[in-house]
């Protein structure tokens, strides 16, 4: 995992109003603590991690859009390795302690990033 790595985020459908990603899909909440799930691009494809989420879990997403460690260290953001059962690519983007206002600013950062690449990956 490096600064070039692909940290890959399902997108709920409450967060994909007419077709347009927002930004609360790059924003932790609070049972998260700070948390910001993503899967390694870098082990994981971005159609095998929707697989895994919609299809292991048993959850809702629209799709896969990303953004690489660069993007996060240069929002003040750090991310890391965080497996859990069943994933060996979860990690986490880390927003520490932050105030909800400076979160919200970052997860719209955020979400500028990965718009601009795209999206990754869409079930037909």
């Amino acid at each position: 995992m490096n600064e070039q790595t692909l940290l890959l985020r399902q997108v709920h459908p409450e967060f994909f109003p007419e077709g347009e990603v927002t930004s609360q899909a790059f924003f932790p909440f609070p049972k998260d603590e700070g948390k910001l799930s993503v899967d390694d691009g870098d082990r994981v494809t971005a159609e095998d991690s929707y697989r895994h989420y919609t299809v292991n879990l048993g959850l809702k997403s629209v799709g896969v859009w990303a953004v690489n460690g660069a993007e996060v260290v240069s929002a003040r953001l750090t991310f890391r390795p965080d497996p859990v059962a069943g994933n060996e690519a979860h990690s986490v983007i880390d927003f520490g302690a932050l105030a909800e206002k400076e979160c919200r600013k970052l997860a719209k950062r955020l979400k500028k990033f990965a718009l601009d690449r795209g999206c990754l990956y869409r079930a037909a």
